[in-house]
């Protein structure tokens, strides 16, 4: 059974748009043979029960997530499959302590590059996303990784690149300006000219941030061709994926590009050695998305396989699910979280896992399938209404009658 890896899309001539999905297909690329594994730019969460991406599919069993997809080769190869195969208990603890401090300071840089900053999201992340996404999911998706990305940032003060704030801050200087003289107040300024200042202004900030999660990275990379040993590691794969994401892109507001470049050259030039060796250096969109024909996958870098084409009746069930995920109370139901794991080491774990995420999948179909009924009978008896087919039932007369008499003078 060839193992099927499912990430975002490509973006920024990187084979997917997301550092996990980056870190994913890194780990593959080094640890399977060619032969045993295809990548599918699915860009669709609900593509797994999981609702996560990146996932892999081996058969009936889906993981989702990269640090579980690791765990997963390892258990399922005896361990033929892990590049960690090599490192110590320190090491191994080194590893799992550094994974996590790039997860928990790299994502919420990424987050304010390419989500928070609204010149750069709305010029360059959103067209991106738009390229790999199709409808609906083009638009509910862009807008609910934006808002994430709010979230997971906020802590770091910095949601005044966001226009939004901009333009709340705007209203806010206009109520205050307006008990000042006018001899004494300041011009007026336009949007761009608030971002512009609050991009100055929260400069310090930026470079604060993004020195607490590159210092660390350089010192522990140091003049080593990898973090840990002389073989690259799961952690290796991690930070070329959130590097890559931070090297790549050409944004307008592109700080974290051009700190690599100026401050943390090593870092820059070994992302640039792990891209073009392991990634290539130009991704065509329409290739790998099956939109037009291209080199046979062979003579690819990546064993890509072109997403199948989703049918009506699946393009009507994310349509409905994206409502019903919606919903106050049946949306937190809906949506499909990481069941609990057992802690066998073996396949029968995943297995077991497999079963409840069925078990899920299904309660979610049954809440589509009210919904899609509910909604066909209502626009049914409304047709049948509009139409005079369907009459409402009138309500008897009560009361006294005055028989033809009351007739005659219309009291009956």
């Amino acid at each position: 059974m060839v193992l099927e890896l499912h990430t975002w899309g490509p973006a920024f001539d990187l084979p997917s748009i997301e550092a996990h999905c980056l870190a994913a297909i890194l780990y593959l690329q080094q640890c399977l043979p060619r032969h045993e594994w295809v990548l599918i730019p699915s860009s669709d969460p609900r593509v797994s029960p999981l609702g996560e991406l990146p996932a892999l599919r081996n058969g009936d069993t889906w993981v989702a997530g990269f640090s579980t997809i690791v765990t997963y080769l390892r258990d399922v190869s005896d361990g033929e499959w892990d590049l960690d195969k090599d490192l110590d208990e320190s090491q191994r603890a080194d590893c799992a302590a550094f994974s996590s401090f790039i997860e928990s300071r790299g994502q919420p840089l990424l987050d304010l590059s390419l989500y928070v900053s609204s010149d750069n999201y709305l010029n360059y992340t959103r067209p991106a996303l738009g390229d790999i996404l199709s409808w609906p999911n083009s638009w509910t998706i862009p807008h609910h990784s934006r808002d994430t990305a709010k979230k997971r940032s906020e802590h770091l003060g910095l949601s005044g690149l966001d226009v939004d704030t901009a333009q709340e801050d705007k209203k806010e200087n206009v109520g205050l300006a307006a008990h000042i003289p006018k001899s004494l107040r300041k011009p007026s300024q336009t949007v761009s000219g608030l971002l512009e200042r609050n991009m100055q202004k929260n400069r310090f900030r930026l470079d604060a941030v993004t020195s607490d999660f590159l210092v660390p990275v350089e010192e522990a990379l140091g003049e080593k061709d990898y973090f840990l040993g002389e073989t690259p590691t799961s952690l290796d794969c991690l930070a070329a994926g959130y590097l890559a994401l931070m090297a790549k892109p050409k944004l307008s507001q592109g700080w974290l590009r051009e700190a690599l470049r100026t401050k943390y050259s090593g870092l820059q030039r070994w992302t640039e050695r792990q891209i073009s060796a392991l990634l290539g250096t130009h991704v065509d969109i329409d290739v790998v998305l099956g939109r037009k024909k291209g080199p046979d996958s062979e003579k690819l870098v990546l064993p890509w396989q072109a997403p199948g084409d989703r049918s009506l009746g699946q393009l009507c069930n994310a349509v409905i699910a994206g409502c019903v995920s919606s919903m106050p109370l049946i949306g937190s139901t809906f949506t499909v979280s990481e069941v609990e794991s057992d802690d066998a080491n073996s396949d029968g774990r995943y297995r077991r896992k497999q079963l409840r995420l069925t078990q899920l999948q299904y309660r979610r179909d049954l809440y589509v399938e009210v919904l899609a009924s509910t909604c066909a009978v209502t626009g049914l008896l409304g047709w049948l209404w509009y139409k005079g087919m369907l009459q409402l039932p009138r309500r008897a007369p009560q009361g006294r009658t005055f028989g033809e008499a009351g007739a005659l003078f219309g009291l009956a």
